[in-house]
């Protein structure tokens, strides 16, 4: 089982903003992420959790709590390769930088967790109003 992280989706106020795996996307704090995750299943029925995370990865990888989720998912009785899809929307809460790594499994299965590819450096989270080119463009006497 290879669970692949596919595209990641800002939902800003219905308005969806999507980047393929590894693209950069920005938002703001409070702004919902939409992962998009594929994983073939043959096997017994059985249900899990996907657990998708933002944060740092070091030696290990620094999960900020503030921008994490989990979602219950169910596995079919299966002889052959499945494929399933899934769509987690992760709310990004807490405080604001950029530079965020992110990583996705799939936990509560027998065995070991099943991990998806670490994505680095692909969010940046905004948290307050920014300007920029601010300047005098002119006077006049009037």
């Amino acid at each position: 089982m290879n669970l692949q992280i596919n595209t990641v989706e800002s939902l800003l106020q219905g308005i969806g903003v999507e980047a393929l795996a590894g693209e950069k996307l920005t938002v703001m704090v409070g702004d919902t992420v939409r992962v998009r995750l594929d994983v073939d299943y043959r096997g017994p029925a059985l249900d899990g959790r996907i657990h998708i995370s933002w944060g740092h990865q070091n030696t290990w990888f620094n999960e900020d709590g503030n921008k994490q989720g989990d979602f219950p998912v169910h596995f079919n009785q299966s002889w052959d390769w499945v494929p399933y899809k899934f769509a987690c929307d992760v709310l990004i809460g807490g405080n604001y930088g950029v530079g965020y790594d992110m990583y996705a499994k799939i936990e509560a299965v027998p065995g070991p967790d099943i991990f998806a590819p670490t994505l680095l450096n692909i969010l940046d989270v905004l948290g307050a109003a920014e300007f920029r080119n601010f300047d005098i463009a002119g006077y006049d006497k009037v």
